[in-house]
C-alpha cells in the first residue's frame, strides 16, 4: 500500500493559489504526483488527457466549480476516487457532493495529515474495485468455460455496475422472497457487528425513519423510482443510533416481473450529521445573538432620542427666562422711576447681554 501511495497521482483543483500551491506542494513533498489547475474547466482538460488516482477539488469556484468537476469525473474517469473540499458554512453542500458519488470531503481549515489519511482511504478503496473487476473477469471467463454465458454475464454486469455506482461503506443483498439478507465486510465494520449477530434490519432501524424508509423501499420494489436512496439511523452494536446513507436497486425479476433481489450499500454519513447538528446550533446562537443585540440598539436608541429632549427643552428654558427679565426691564422704564432705578435697570440689561454671550459660546 506504501508503493500505491508513492504512485499515486493526484488532480488538484483549487480557484485560490496559495491555498492550491501551499497544498500542491505539501503532497509532492509526500511523494505524490500532482497536477494542479486553478478552475474547473481547467480541471475537465487535464482528466481528458492524464489518468489520475484521485481528485481533490474545492466546491466553491467560479465558473464549473466543485460539482461540475464530480460530474465530469464519473462521465470520464468512473474507478478515479474525489475528495472534495468545502468551508464549514458551507457544510450542506459538501452533503449534497456525497450524495452524488464523492468519496470524501474535507471541512477548512485541515491539517496534511487529515487529507493524507483521506488519500490513503480512497486508494484503499479503488483497489479494492480494481480487485473485484479482475474477479469479475475471472468469473466471467469461468461462466463462459461452463455455458449459460449471457444470462450469467449479464447478472454479474449489473451487479458490478451496481456495486460501482453505489461503493461505500458496506454492501447488503436481500432475497425479496425469502427475506434473507446477506452484508458485506465494511457493513459489519461500520456497525460493529460480528458475522454471527446480523440483526434483522427492520429491528435495528430507528422508529421515526421507519415509516419513510419502508415506504421508499416499497415504492422502488413496486417499479415506481428507479432507485431506493434514503437517510436513516441504525442501531449499531454499541447501542448508539448511526446515520447512514442506504442506497439500492432491484436486480432480479421472476417470469412474472416481480422483484425477487434487491442489492445495495450503505454510506457512513453520521459524522456529517453531527456536522450539520453543530452548524445548525451555531446558526441559532447567532441568530439568538443578533436578537438580542438588535433589542440592545433599540433601547439604546430610545435612550437617545429621550437624551435629545432633555436637551433641546434645557437650551429653550434661559431664552424663556430672558425674554421674561427683558419684559419685565421694559415694564419698569415705562412706569416713573428714579434715575437711581434706571441706572440699577441698565445694569440688569448688561448683566442679561452677558449671560446671553455667555450661553451662546
Amino acid at each position: 500500500m506504501e508503493k500505491d501511495l508513492v504512485r499515486a497521482s493526484i488532480l488538484l483543483v483549487d480557484d485560490e493559489f496559495v491555498i492550491r500551491k501551499s497544498l500542491a506542494k505539501e503532497l509532492r513533498a509526500e511523494r505524490f504526483a500532482v497536477t494542479d489547475v486553478a478552475s474547473g474547466i481547467d480541471a475537465i482538460g487535464a482528466l481528458q488527457k492524464l489518468q489520475f488516482n484521485i481528485v481533490i477539488t474545492d466546491l466553491m469556484m467560479e465558473g464549473i466549480d466543485g460539482f461540475g468537476v464530480l460530474k465530469a469525473v464519473k462521465e470520464l474517469a468512473p474507478l478515479t476516487r474525489i475528495i472534495v473540499i468545502t468551508g464549514y458554512g458551507d457544510l450542506r453542500t459538501a452533503i449534497d457532493a456525497m450524495h452524488l458519488g464523492a468519496d470524501d470531503f474535507l471541512v477548512k481549515p485541515f491539517e496534511i495529515e487529515e487529507l493524507i489519511f483521506r488519500i490513503r482511504r480512497c486508494l484503499e478503496k479503488r483497489n479494492l474495485i480494481e480487485m473485484l473487476m479482475e474477479k469479475t473477469q475471472q468469473l466471467e471467463k469461468e461462466i463462459q468455460r461452463r455455458g449459460n454465458i449471457e444470462e450469467r454475464l449479464m447478472q454479474n454486469d449489473n451487479r458490478f455496475r451496481l456495486a460501482l455506482d453505489v461503493a461505500s461503506n458496506g454492501v447488503w443483498d436481500r432475497n425479496l422472497s425469502t427475506g434473507e439478507t446477506h452484508h458485506g465486510e465494511n457493513w459489519y465494520r461500520t456497525l460493529g457487528y460480528s458475522h454471527d449477530e446480523t440483526p434483522v434490519f427492520e429491528e435495528i432501524l430507528h422508529p421515526e425513519d421507519r415509516e419513510r424508509v419502508l415506504k421508499l423501499g416499497e415504492e422502488h420494489i413496486s417499479g415506481k423510482t428507479p432507485l431506493f436512496e434514503a437517510e436513516l439511523r441504525l442501531r449499531n452494536k454499541a447501542g448508539d443510533w448511526h446515520w447512514v446513507l442506504s442506497r439500492g436497486r432491484v436486480v432480479e425479476w421472476d417470469e412474472q416481473g416481480r422483484a425477487v433481489r434487491i442489492v445495495g450499500t450503505i454510506t457512513d454519513i453520521n459524522r456529517l450529521k453531527q456536522l450539520e447538528a453543530r452548524l445548525l446550533r451555531a446558526q441559532e446562537e447567532l441568530r439568538r445573538k443578533v436578537q438580542e443585540r438588535t433589542e440592545e440598539l433599540q433601547a439604546t436608541q430610545l435612550a437617545l432620542q429621550r437624551a435629545q429632549r432633555e436637551a433641546d427643552e434645557a437650551q429653550q428654558f434661559p431664552a424663556r427666562i430672558f425674554g421674561r427679565l427683558e419684559l419685565f426691564c421694559q415694564q419698569l422704564e415705562d412706569s416713573s422711576v428714579t434715575e437711581q432705578q434706571r441706572e440699577l435697570i441698565n445694569g440688569l440689561r448688561t448683566d442679561l447681554d452677558n449671560l446671553r454671550s455667555t450661553g451662546a459660546s
